[in-house]
């Protein structure tokens, strides 16, 4: 790609007339410290220009399909030229950079962009490919995780709790949006087809966990676990990037669920069926408390045991999988046998073991 398109003088939405639409070629995993780095990357945070010895500078984490990294780009004393170039592009818009440096900062891999040898530019949607930036399960997994569901709620015997299952589930329309959702930004099963990934999990756990204590309420529990992230389909939106919704911003995806399943019983019950207040009532709690705690984002906190068992299938899974991204990620940059990942309860990073189990290893 021409080295024109960076020319200072250049505004940043112009482009040369012939431009094709282009793969990616460097990924974020394949980053090592010393790489000059040429490639698109969606832009998934940005913090405003602030003043060093030189000049002054912007940083901004961008991203694909493997990951994200913190890109720091480095300008003169020229206030406006650098706040024309960092107003040009948005979250969620997808940037070329040329001519960064690929560097370790606190044990990171950052991207470093001096004004004097490279750039920035927004990029037009006929440049790239989306499916470059936003990570996905790929559509024949999708498809087979969303049978295993159906298989989980067909199980289910309580005429109640099954018809409002169906109610949800059957509908293509929703099917369809809740198969590509992811189910965080950043934190744990953040790719299309996340979301449905997490949720099966958790029903087979609180189904496994109904089996070691026939006590508990197996339907319900499938019924709660199949529906306690339902409200995700309306707090997260894919462009370039996840990134919430503005309903999904100032609501959240717990009490945006909640309303989804009150709204389908209201619906039910105009229908004809007699839902029992209290099944609504438990199957809202365990919604709305599937956090566990007031300082998780839970509104309540579990106050029955279907819905404690939920609540730490949720835990479980979530931490699992967290982990395992985050070892993943890990190894990609450190050849060593530890590393270091964030711990949100300890409110800090921990030392994590980063080697494999030798499955060869004899007594």
């Amino acid at each position: 790609m021409s080295e024109e398109i960076f020319k200072k003088d250049m505004d940043q939405a112009q482009l040369p007339a012939g431009i094709e639409r282009r793969r990616k070629k460097q990924f974020v995993k394949d980053i090592k410290v010393g790489d000059v780095v040429n490639d698109f990357f969606a832009v998934k945070r940005k913090s405003p220009p602030r003043p060093y010895k030189k000049g002054i500078w912007f940083d901004l984490v961008v991203g694909d399909k493997t990951g994200e990294i913190k890109a720091k780009f480095w300008g003169g004393t020229n206030r406006e030229r650098l706040q024309k170039i960092f107003s040009s592009f948005k979250v969620g818009d997808v940037i070329l950079i040329q001519s960064g440096n690929a560097e370790l900062y606190e044990n990171d891999i950052q991207i470093s962009i001096s004004e004097d040898s490279g750039g920035i530019r927004k990029c037009l949607p006929e440049e790239y490919y989306l499916e470059d930036f936003i990570p996905s399960l790929g559509e024949a997994k999708i498809r087979e995780l969303f049978v295993q569901l159906r298989r989980e709620i067909d199980k289910v015997k309580n005429p109640y709790l099954k018809r409002l299952l169906l109610a949800f589930f059957n509908d293509p329309s929703f099917a369809n949006k809740f198969a590509h959702t992811p189910s965080a930004i950043s934190h744990h099963h953040n790719y299309i087809g996340g979301n449905l990934e997490h949720t099966l999990n958790v029903v087979k756990i609180c189904e496994y966990m109904a089996e070691l204590n026939p006590s508990l309420d197996k339907d319900l529990l499938i019924a709660g676990a199949a529906l306690h992230d339902i409200g995700k389909v309306e707090q997260y939106e894919c462009t370039s990037i996840i990134d919430k919704t503005e309903e999904g911003e100032f609501v959240g995806h717990i009490v945006l669920g909640d309303r989804m399943v009150r709204e389908k019983i209201r619906e039910l019950r105009e229908e004809g069926m007699n839902f029992p207040r209290d099944l609504e009532n438990q199957i809202s709690h365990m919604i709305v408390s599937h956090h566990g705690r007031h300082e998780w984002g839970s509104p309540e906190i579990p106050k029955f045991v279907e819905a404690l068992v939920l609540h730490y299938a949720d835990l479980m899974d979530s931490q699992i999988k967290y982990h395992l991204q985050k070892v993943e990620e890990e190894r990609r940059i450190n050849e060593e046998s530890w590393g270091l990942i964030w711990d949100k309860d300890l409110g800090r990073k921990k030392p994590f073991y980063l080697g494999k189990i030798d499955e060869e290893r004899t007594p």
